[in-house]
Order: structure tokens, then C-alpha cells, then sequence
């Protein structure tokens, strides 16, 4: 392994076993060149190479458990199932695991995807077992010779992506948050389990920000001779465009237990004014029930029961009865 790394260049023959996804070399311009089985090429510093793999083919996993150009950490690192956020740092090389959001136009929410890097300084070694934009975004910069010059700004870039796609999934959601916001202004009843979905996305996204944004920290203060003082404070600017993220996150989270309030505060007052009304027609209604319910049994001794005007009179008595209460509730400001 000491010989492998000591030398000035690493041969691109070394990978070919691996059946790589994509896998090119940096010309230090923006630009790269594919590399194939057919072509041979030399990684250097100044011409680092780059490639992506899928951490779930055998010919990977073969070839990353067989290699001599990564320690058994970083081997265990790049094909594992440990997903977590994280950031290892092996003498001047770094293995790195984040998670990307893929913006989708139908998947809704955007789906969330991990993947690994081990980065030194001539070589760069990816793996992932799904398409993941800020990937597919690198290789649309580097096709348009717009992309890394060398391995830190590949880091800076992908970093760069990684974020703007975050931003880009909480512009979605913070969408949802105000079309919610104006119903509930609207005094428009909403269920829980439509507030509780956008809640979830939040609370999802949150989890992704964090942990990135202390990796992006740990990075920028990593003293390695392949990052200079002005990608540090590329990085560290990310960091702070993730907190910026993470700290709308917190304010959305806090707009939508206020909405939660207000939408128990609406079917409260809603419960409160039934009851109300249904206590108001009760003190109406209630001495005309009395009188009918006096007057409806079938005992000797109902006044008026043989005279044919008896009826229409009490009929008239009743609703003479019922507006006087009306009038009486409403003096009372009651109704």
C-alpha cells in the first residue's frame, strides 16, 4: 500500500476491474477526459482522475476490498450500509458520507439519496447505488468546461450542489407552508394530516442539514495540503448557506405549530357557536314543549277540547310565545 500511494502518479488501469459508472480525468481547465478500458492514463496532481461507482455491483465490491490504494476503513466506508453523515480523515486523504436531495418534478417529497467519496490529492473516488443530481450535475460542468480544475474544487463544487439542491427541495416545501398559512387566514379548517405531511418534510430535511453543515465545517478546518486557504472559506461559506437553511427550517417548523393553534383555536370557537345555538333554540322551544307536552295527554278536563277554534288559537299562542323569546334573547344580547 506505502508503495502504491508514494508514487507521483496512480495508472488508470488500476480501476478498469471495477466497471465504473462514470470515469474521467481532470485537465486543471474545467474539462475532463472520458476514461475507458482502451485508454491509459496517469493521475497526478495536477491531472487528478475521478471515478463514480455503484457500491452495490460485485465487480465493486471486489475491486474496493482488493485495491491497495485505500485503507480497510475507507474500504469498509465506501461499500457499507452505514448511512449516517460523516467525515474520516485518513493522514491527507478524507472519506466523506452525505446525503443528496434529488429535486423531481412528480416524486413529491424529493427523495433522498447517499453516497460516499474518498478524496486525495490526485484521485477521487465516489460511490453510490442511485442517480443523485449534484453527481450529474459535475458531469454536465465538466462536458461544458465549467467543471472542477482539481480535487478540492471538485469538493467545492459538489458541496456547492449538494446545497443548492437542499435549498432548492425547502423552496418546495416552504411553498406548501404559505399556501397553508393563507387558508388558515382564511379561516379555511385544514386537517392535521395535510400539515402533518409538510411538518414531516421539514422534520426530514433538518436531519439531512445538520449533520452536512458540521461536515462542511470539519472540512474547511482540515489542515491537508491539497486545500488552501480559499477553499476554506468556499466551504465555510456552504456551511453558512446550510444554517441559513436549518435555521428557515426551525422558523417554518414554529409557522406551522402556530397554524396548529389557530386551526384548534377555529374548531374550538366552531364547537363553542354550535353549542351555543343549539342552548339558544333550547330556551326557545323549551315552554312550547312544556305546553304541549301539558296539553297533549288524553286525560278528562283539556280546556277547549270541544271547541273547533281551540287548536288554531294555541297554535297562535305558541308562536306568539316564540317571538316574544326571540325579542326577549335578543334585548339580552343573547342572540
Amino acid at each position: 500500500m506505502a508503495n502504491v500511494q508514494n508514487n507521483d502518479s496512480i495508472s488508470s488501469s488500476l480501476f478498469m476491474s471495477a466497471e465504473p459508472i462514470y470515469f474521467c480525468q481532470l485537465d486543471g481547465k474545467g474539462n475532463a477526459a472520458e476514461v475507458t478500458k482502451h485508454t491509459e492514463m496517469l493521475a497526478t496532481v495536477a491531472h487528478p482522475c475521478w471515478i463514480h461507482l455503484d457500491y452495490t455491483k460485485k465487480s465493486t465490491i471486489d475491486w474496493i476490498n482488493s485495491t491497495d490504494l485505500l485503507p480497510p476503513l475507507a474500504k469498509k466506508g465506501l461499500i457499507g450500509h452505514d448511512q449516517i453523515p460523516k467525515e474520516m480523515r485518513f493522514d491527507t486523504d478524507i472519506l466523506v458520507t452525505l446525503k443528496g436531495v434529488n429535486v423531481t418534478a412528480d416524486n413529491y417529497p424529493d427523495p433522498i439519496v447517499t453516497f460516499r467519496f474518498y478524496i486525495k490529492d490526485k484521485l477521487i473516488i465516489s460511490t453510490c447505488n442511485k442517480k443523485i443530481d449534484a453527481i450529474d450535475i459535475l458531469e454536465q460542468n465538466l462536458g461544458k468546461g465549467i467543471g472542477p480544475v482539481d480535487v478540492a474544487d471538485w469538493l467545492i463544487q459538489l458541496s456547492d450542489a449538494l446545497t443548492d439542491k437542499a435549498n432548492q427541495s425547502f423552496d418546495r416545501i416552504h411553498n406548501k407552508v404559505v399556501e397553508l398559512e393563507d387558508n388558515v387566514l382564511n379561516e379555511h379548517i385544514l386537517s392535521h394530516k395535510a400539515i402533518g405531511r409538510v411538518r414531516k418534510q421539514l422534520i426530514v430535511l433538518r436531519r439531512l442539514l445538520m449533520p452536512e453543515r458540521d461536515i462542511f465545517v470539519k472540512l474547511a478546518t482540515e489542515r491537508v495540503s491539497w486545500i488552501d486557504d480559499n477553499d476554506r472559506q468556499h466551504l465555510h461559506d456552504i456551511s453558512t448557506r446550510l444554517s441559513h437553511c436549518v435555521a428557515d427550517i426551525d422558523n417554518s417548523l414554529l409557522r406551522i405549530a402556530s397554524m396548529m393553534e389557530q386551526i384548534n383555536a377555529l374548531l374550538t370557537e366552531s364547537m363553542n357557536k354550535r353549542i351555543y345555538f343549539m342552548t339558544l333554540f333550547t330556551l326557545i322551544f323549551m315552554p312550547i314543549t312544556f305546553l304541549t307536552s301539558l296539553l297533549g295527554v288524553n286525560l278528562a278536563g283539556i280546556p277547549f277540547s270541544d271547541s273547533g277554534w281551540a287548536f288554531t288559537l294555541f297554535s297562535g299562542l305558541l308562536i306568539l310565545l316564540g317571538v316574544v323569546f326571540v325579542f326577549w334573547l335578543k334585548s339580552k344580547k343573547w342572540l
